[in-house]
C-alpha cells in the first residue's frame, strides 16, 4: 500500500492520485489538516494502528510512502487553549511514532532527508565540489563587500531570497520576491543590508532555464524559454504567472546527467526537482534542488510523463 502524507489543498495530489488508482496501485491519503476529526490510533509493543474511515494501516502494510507536503495537525476541538495545546502535541507525537515505525528506505523523501537538502547556501557548496558549474555567489549585511563584489562581476548580479520568497500579509497583499538584476544605484542606499544577510550571485546570460526532475531512476529534463524586456531570456522564469513560457525536451549532456545523479544520492532522495539553465556560453548552470518541489504543471503544460515515473516507483517494493 502507499501512503500519501499531504494536505487537502495539494493539488498536486489531486492530480497523481486518480492517475495512480487507475493503475491498480493501492493508497491511503492522509491530510494532516483535516486527518484528527476521523482518525483513531492505537498502539501495543511493535504494532501501531491507525483507523481512518474504512482503512485499518500497520506499518508493515505501507511498500511506499509519499511525504508530498503534510501541515502541523490542526483539529478545533482543541482551540488555542493550553489544554488544546497539549492535546495537539499528544497527537502530533503518536503520528509521528506510527511513521517512525516505516523503515527510511520506503519513504519519497524521507523528512530527514529533505531536511538536510533544504538549505540553499549548503547546496551551492555540495554542488560546487560535485563538479557543477556554481555562479559565484556572495551572502552578506556588508555594503562595502557588496559594492566590491558587484564591481567585481563587472555590473552583472543578482538578488534572490535564500528560503520561500514569499512575504504573508494577512492574505490581502501577498508579495512574492523574485530573483533580481541588482543596478549600480540599488547599492547606493544599502543601509539596510546591516539588517539581514542578502544573497548576491553573479549573473548568468541564459539561453534558456532547464527544470530537471528526478524520480528514483528517471530523469526528466524540461527546457524554459521566456523573453524579457531586453529580448534576452528572462532573469527569473516565474514572471507573468509563467504564461508565456515554451516547454520543451532537452537532452541533458552526459556529464550534466552524471552529477545530478550523484547529488540525489549524496542526499539520499529518490525525489528531487533541480534548477539549472544553459548559458548562451554554453555552459550548465546549477542553481538550487528543491527536494520536495512542484512537477505536475510540467506533465499538463510541458508534456512530460512524471506521473508515469511515479507509477513505477510506487509499484515496487523499495526494501
Amino acid at each position: 500500500m502507499l501512503l500519501i502524507l499531504t494536505n487537502s489543498r495539494d493539488a498536486t495530489v489531486d492530480y497523481l492520485e486518480p492517475i495512480l488508482a487507475a493503475s491498480g496501485i493501492p493508497l491511503v491519503r492522509l491530510d494532516t489538516d483535516s486527518l484528527l476529526g476521523g482518525c483513531m490510533l492505537s498502539f501495543r509493543l511493535g504494532e501501531p494502528r491507525i483507523s481512518i474511515g474504512e482503512h485499518e494501516l500497520y506499518p508493515k502494510q505501507v511498500k511506499n510512502v509519499w511525504y508530498r507536503r503534510p501541515e502541523q495537525l490542526r483539529d478545533e476541538r482543541f482551540g488555542e487553549s493550553p489544554e488544546g495545546r497539549y492535546a495537539l502535541s499528544e497527537w502530533s507525537e503518536a503520528v509521528e511514532g506510527f511513521l517512525a515505525h516505516i523503515p527510511k528506505c520506503r519513504w519519497m523523501n524521507h523528512p530527514s532527508a529533505n531536511a538536510s537538502a533544504s538549505h540553499k547556501l549548503e547546496q551551492l557548496s555540495t554542488a560546487a565540489s560535485l563538479g557543477f558549474t556554481v555562479p559565484e555567489t556572495l551572502v552578506t549585511q556588508d555594503a562595502t563587500a557588496a559594492r566590491a563584489f558587484f564591481d567585481r562581476c563587472g555590473g552583472r548580479v543578482i538578488a534572490k531570497p535564500m528560503s520561500t520568497g514569499y512575504v504573508e500579509r494577512d492574505g490581502a497583499n501577498d508579495s512574492l520576491i523574485y530573483t533580481n538584476k541588482v543596478e549600480r544605484h540599488h547599492l547606493d542606499s544599502s543601509g539596510d543590508l546591516v539588517h539581514c544577510p542578502t544573497l548576491f550571485q553573479q549573473f548568468v546570460p541564459k539561453r534558456s532555464d532547464v527544470r530537471v526532475t528526478v524520480v528514483d531512476s528517471d530523469v526528466h529534463a524540461v527546457e524554459l524559454r521566456a523573453v524579457g524586456e531586453d529580448g534576452m531570456q528572462r532573469c527569473d522564469i516565474r514572471r507573468n504567472n509563467m504564461s508565456d513560457v515554451t516547454y520543451a525536451d532537452i537532452e541533458l549532456p552526459q556529464a550534466v546527467d552524471s552529477l545530478l545523479r550523484k547529488l540525489v544520492a549524496h542526499y539520499e532522495l529518490r525525489f528531487a526537482a533541480i534548477d539549472m539553465a544553459v548559458g548562451r556560453d554554453g555552459e550548465w548552470y546549477f542553481f538550487e534542488v528543491n527536494p520536495n518541489g512542484q512537477w505536475a504543471w510540467l506533465d499538463l503544460s510541458g508534456g512530460t510523463a512524471i506521473a508515469s515515473s511515479f507509477v513505477r516507483s510506487f509499484a515496487n517494493d523499495q526494501c
